[in-house]
């Protein structure tokens, strides 16, 4: 408890938002905390870039390795867009008056998955044309993940229970039109029945496969990984979860970064064990009364050296891109970006679908808003900030007097790393609990 002769001092956040406001920093918000320590900082806006193009939920979004300017994405009505400018415009490349589980660029083609097939487009590099049901696959209705291996170069994908593979055959290049190319095997790998595999991703020499069970995320408390080597009959000890599925996953520096479950908890995997190192708090994202949160599984990446996520929600609020990192002093989470609405979720639906980062300074994210669709692109320019005092933080809750020994501050100064330019604005504000409003001090 601060003592009523000493001044109240309150520093720029450093270890990002708490669990909760009592144990430091209740809520930051499009901040950027990172580069340069101790000073809270804008952080760069996200800008629509689709216009009216995207007509419904972005679900992957994907670059053409061999020409990283293209970018190609897919909603969940099965239409695929595409980019040739690296996010700047996009275009409806195909209405596929299908389904939209699962994408992926190999060997110069898009392949896409729907409820029970693949769909193949390419050479990219040529006069590229569609193969419409090129390949049988097991049936699912929300997620398809494909992945093309670092290990062996075969794309590895998830159907239902079932894992099928793609792989070129020795001494030729891939065309789907000619089967002496390829080899496609529909179950390479069976796991246990009621098994749905939502997402992929390899660590050491293992495909880590991520699966949830029923047919909404909440339905069970199943989340199990299972690795297999790619050549086994069966896969090796499955990563047992105590959550409501493995939504998403992704392989940072050797070390298994996974989304699991709908409380908004972030694990870590070494292979062969998990634990968890990060949550949402219930200040931010109140999931009482049966609400939740999800992370959608292509809606995690790498980015800047830091994990960044997706939070996405039916009905509540907090939702964006977050980022955490693990230091000596514990793991630091900040909200980085709301979309380009400005919107977080709450009564309406709020879903990030999809995340790819595209340069060292620049990604896309593929957004719902109620019934609102888009792609955004995060604007580099170094005068692109939030505006309308969206970006803030909150500091700890103090104690700063008592009912019978109450506090009066006679005045109040803050410190800047540069002076405010035309435009920029300063607001304090204060409450006097954590369920009052919020009340304006004054604007600067």
């Amino acid at each position: 408890m601060a003592k009523t002769n000493e001044p109240l001092i309150i520093n720029a956040p450093r270890q990002g938002i708490a669990p909760s406001p009592h144990l430091g920093f209740g809520d930051m918000r499009n901040l950027d905390i990172f580069s340069v320590p101790g000073v809270a900082k804008l952080n760069n806006i996200l800008e629509k870039k689709s216009g009216t193009t995207v007509t419904a939920q972005i679900k992957w979004i994907v670059k053409n390795p061999a020409s990283p300017a293209k970018l190609y994405a897919i909603d969940s009505n099965g239409v695929v867009y595409a980019s040739s400018d690296s996010g700047a415009t996009w275009s409806s490349l195909s209405d596929r008056d299908g389904s939209g589980q699962g994408l992926l660029v190999w060997k110069d083609y898009l392949i896409v998955a729907k409820d029970t097939a693949l769909d193949v487009y390419g050479p990219l590099s040529g006069s590229p044309s569609w193969t419409a049901d090129w390949q049988t696959i097991d049936s699912d209705a929300d997620w398809h993940p494909m992945i093309h291996s670092k290990l062996d170069g075969k794309v590895y994908g998830g159907a239902g229970r079932y894992v099928f593979t793609i792989e070129e055959k020795s001494g030729q290049n891939f065309d789907p039109s000619d089967s002496n190319t390829y080899t496609f095997t529909q179950q390479a790998l069976d796991l246990p029945e009621d098994y749905r595999i939502k997402c992929l991703a390899e660590q050491g020499n293992n495909l880590m496969i991520g699966t949830w069970m029923g047919s909404n995320v909440y339905d069970n408390k199943v989340a199990d990984i299972f690795p297999w080597d790619g050549s086994s009959a069966t896969y090796g000890n499955p990563i047992i979860l105590n959550e409501n599925g493995v939504n998403a996953m992704i392989n940072i520096g050797g070390y298994l970064y996974i989304a699991a479950g709908v409380d908004g908890k972030i694990y870590k995997s070494n292979g062969a064990q998990a634990w968890p190192i990060a949550q949402i708090p219930l200040s931010i994202a109140d999931i009482s009364g049966g609400k939740y949160v999800e992370v959608y599984p292509a809606a995690l990446m790498n980015f800047k050296g830091r994990l960044f996520f997706g939070l996405s929600s039916a009905d509540v609020g907090g939702c964006g891109i977050y980022s955490l990192i693990e230091t000596s002093a514990g793991t630091i989470l900040n909200f980085e970006h709301s979309i380009s609405t400005g919107g977080m979720g709450g009564t309406n639906p709020l879903v990030i679908g999809a995340l790819l980062p595209i340069t060292r300074d620049q990604f896309v994210v593929g957004w719902r808003d109620n019934t609102t669709y888009g792609i955004d692109l995060l604007n580099k320019s170094s005068f692109a900030y939030a505006t309308d005092y969206s970006g803030y933080f909150e500091s700890p809750f103090y104690q700063v007097g008592s009912y019978l020994n109450k506090r009066k501050f006679n005045a109040m100064e803050f410190y800047l790393a540069k002076e405010l330019g035309t435009g920029e604005g300063i607001k304090i504000k204060y409450r006097i609990n954590l369920t009052k409003n919020w009340i304006t001090l004054k604007a600067y």
